[in-house]
């Protein structure tokens, strides 16, 4: 299934992939292939040791080994095969130059998952490379992230702000994050109190800078606004930090997945003292940005909100619509594709009617009583309650979210003179401007928040 499979496995990696992995005991089959036997043990030894040579039979070009040598699990043996290997590293290459070296490595465990992380080092840019193991040994995945293993390789870090690591939130989820803020030599605060932007994440277990494939849209925005006077606070959003237990939580709602992260945000900014209480904003993107009118009931405090890209009808309706685009971006859909519509539609229908799910069915990932409370909010009529400066605005290239979603709160807030609503032309989802036709391949291709906007998000701040 082309597109929707590959926005699926790949929602925020460089390319995802499983292979075939050679285990610490393995068996010959009639094929000459390699396959786990029973005996098979996953352990942090075997993890480095296949993940490692695995790496380094794709970044010397072996695909035929990478493929035929480890063992891919089922749903990534058909999505990947040498050419597809060959065609996303030579178009890697092509944009970020050749490989250098590997740099560091680490291992660890997340619930039935291992994972291999070493740095990779190419000419213009150095990236983490992932290696993902299932509980069988098999490979299940294969990605990029930001890369965090030598700073001194970095592109040099920008001047006139400095970054400090803080640890929050409720007693049972404490989250990471950094807050980065004005500074003159790169170590200290700049004397005073700054105004403060606190940065919620969209869908999925976003990190603190909000990575999607080779792009970190809250890093830019923290970087470009410390520089210019304002502070701003990113954090690890509880569902990456502690997916595997909010997993088996079958009555979370939006409120721990998001809100109460948020609100606890805006709590801890108000105890910093180069922080200005009187100025705390909150800007929620995408699934955060649908949130902000229950965020802003529960922080009195805050000074105003901004929606960026935000949906205000439901995740139910949102759905099938990014499928259906995503399907039909080469003219054609394909009975494979039509039945995956199908199905993931159904599930879409059974979020908008939670008296329709069974108390241990998960739904798009979530269970009743997530779906029981959405079901009960209207974010429209909470916006309204507002009465403190909002600022709302998408792209007119946003395919995540479509322009009409916009225009439903644009309606709604019209006469209310706290609001300021916004088009940009030429942004996508990610607050990045593009041009041709959105696809989710233009997140794998580095870019940057648009500084025309955050100048106009400064001025928000400054002047509320």
């Amino acid at each position: 299934m082309k597109k929707i499979i590959l926005l699926t496995l790949c929602a925020s990696l460089i390319l995802s992939t499983a292979c075939r992995n050679q285990g610490p005991t393995t068996s010959s089959t009639p094929t000459g292939e390699t396959e786990p036997t029973e005996e098979l043990v996953v352990d942090e030894a075997y993890i480095a040791r296949t993940g490692s040579a695995y790496l380094e039979s794709l970044f010397s070009g072996e695909y035929e080994k990478a493929y035929a040598v480890y063992q891919h699990d089922e749903t990534m043996t058909k999505a990947i095969n040498p050419d597809s290997y060959k065609t996303f590293f030579d178009d890697m290459y092509s944009k970020y130059g050749p490989f250098d070296r590997f740099i560091g490595a680490e291992t660890r465990f997340q619930g039935d998952y291992g994972f291999y992380t070493t740095g990779v080092i190419l000419e213009k840019t150095s990236l983490n490379a992932n290696v993902v193991f299932d509980k069988k040994g098999l490979i299940a995945g294969f990605n990029f992230t930001p890369f965090t293993f030598d700073e001194d390789v970095n592109p040099e870090k920008p001047t006139g702000l400095v970054e400090i690591d803080v640890e929050f939130g409720l007693k049972d989820w404490p989250l990471r994050g950094k807050i980065t803020v004005p500074s003159t030599d790169g170590e200290n605060p700049l004397p005073g109190k700054h105004p403060v932007l606190i940065l919620v994440h969209g869908s999925g277990p976003n990190d603190m800078n909000e990575t999607v494939g080779l792009n970190e849209p809250f890093k830019d925005i923290a970087h470009y606004m410390a520089e210019r006077g304002v502070s701003v606070l990113r954090y690890d959003k509880r569902t990456f930090t502690y997916g595997a237990q909010m997993a088996l939580l079958k009555d979370l709602t939006v409120y721990d997945e998001t809100i109460d992260d948020a609100v606890e945000a805006v709590d801890y900014a108000k105890t910093l003292d180069y922080i200005d209480s009187d100025n705390i904003f909150v800007m929620g993107h995408s699934l955060g940005g649908y949130l902000i009118p229950r965020i802003a009931e529960l922080t009195p405090d805050a000074k105003g909100y901004i929606i960026a890209a935000g949906i205000f009808s439901s995740l139910g309706e949102i759905i099938p619509y990014q499928l259906e685009y995503l399907a039909m971006i080469d003219g054609e859909v394909t009975e494979e594709e039509q039945t995956y519509i199908d199905e993931m539609t159904l599930q879409a229908e059974k979020s908008l009617n939670p008296d329709s799910i069974g108390e241990n069915e998960a739904v798009l990932g979530a269970f009743k009583a997530y779906w029981a409370d959405l079901a009960n909010y209207d974010p429209v009529a909470m916006a309204r309650q507002i009465d403190k400066p909002v600022y709302v605005f998408q792209g007119d290239r946003d395919y995540q979210v479509p322009i009409s979603e916009f225009e439903i709160m644009n309606n709604a807030v019209s006469d209310k003179d706290n609001y300021t609503l916004q088009i940009w032309s030429g942004l996508n989802h990610l607050m990045m401007l593009g041009e041709g036709t959105p696809s989710p391949e233009e997140y794998y291709v580095k870019n940057e928040v648009y500084p025309p906007l955050l100048d106009y998000i400064i001025n928000f701040i400054l002047q509320n």
